[in-house]
């Protein structure tokens, strides 16, 4: 892969999620613990549940942005540890669509926490009874939530407008582009891991006659297959021959495997044949890291 083809092929993206959890730290009540015990402050924290444990509405507005998390990070490859991930162009389609649609129901599930907010307010004052405060409940929901997502250009050694020696600017070019390069090369990496871990489960799981597994074994396999088909940023062609078998693979139905003793051992084996092309490919240490 050239320089350029590593700024063509791909741009960063963060997923910016804000939320409230709707915990709260009492020192009131952690002070009564540590007295009542004979300790001290430091020895405990008291956090209290502003919402009860029944309150739907809030559950599924963050069991929702929980699983929007999930899916960036599926939908993109590795770039830094500030937030930022690596977005391949031909995954960028089907990522802001995944985007806008989690974004819509987002906001849909937040409607709904709104409306049914006074009456959660008022179930936690007689469940917390003494340990209620109006004072720990916000008037403005939706101020205390947001989502949104930024883009940005893979960066490059040229890309500094600062008045420097050109010797050091060369070498700050230089260091620049060889961390987009490593970038690159790790992205691809986590590619590779993702199929070898996902081949190895279903080998692990089918390969024991009684184990039992669930439909998502194969379901899990067959998104990430998909989802491959543009996360493969140096077009390896390796790394395609393996997905597209891992693909046939996991045409078999959970059901089926269940059912029929031959085809799970068959299965099985199949797997273990591609996790053997895999060590033959990119060497053990691809398992060593899945």
């Amino acid at each position: 892969m050239t320089q350029n083809d590593m700024h063509t092929r791909a741009m960063l993206v963060s997923l910016r999620i804000s939320a409230c959890s709707f915990r709260k730290y009492d020192r009131k009540v952690s002070q009564e613990t540590a007295t009542a015990h004979n300790t001290t402050l430091d020895a405990g924290r008291y956090n209290k549940h502003l919402l009860p444990g029944d309150a739907p509405a809030f559950k599924a507005l963050m069991s929702h942005l929980a699983n929007l998390r999930v899916m960036h990070y599926a939908q993109t490859l590795p770039w830094s540890d500030d937030g930022w991930r690596m977005l391949p162009v031909k995954n960028y389609a089907q990522y802001t669509d995944m985007v806008r649609k989690g974004f819509h129901s987002a906001d849909s599930l937040l409607a709904d926490f709104i409306a049914d907010y006074p009456s959660y307010q008022a179930s936690a004052r007689t469940i917390l009874n003494g340990m209620y405060s109006d004072a720990d409940y916000p008037n403005d929901i939706a101020s205390k939530y947001a989502w949104g997502v930024e883009y940005n250009p893979v960066p490059m050694g040229t890309d500094f407008r600062v008045s420097i020696a050109s010797d050091e600017m060369a070498v700050i070019a230089a260091r620049t582009e060889e961390r987009v390069k490593q970038a690159f090369s790790d992205a691809q990496a986590d590619a590779v891991r993702r199929l070898a871990e996902c081949v190895s489960k279903i080998h692990e799981r089918l390969a024991q006659p009684d184990a039992i597994f669930r439909d998502s074994l194969i379901g899990n396999a067959r998104e990430l297959c998909d989802v491959l088909t543009r996360l493969n940023l140096a077009d390896d062609q390796n790394l395609e021959k393996l997905r597209r078998e891992t693909e046939l693979l996991a045409m078999a139905e959970p059901s089926t495997l269940r059912d029929n003793p031959d085809i799970r051992i068959e299965t099985a084996n199949r797997a273990q044949s591609i996790l053997d092309a895999m060590t033959s490919t990119y060497g053990p240490s691809v398992f060593s890291q899945a």
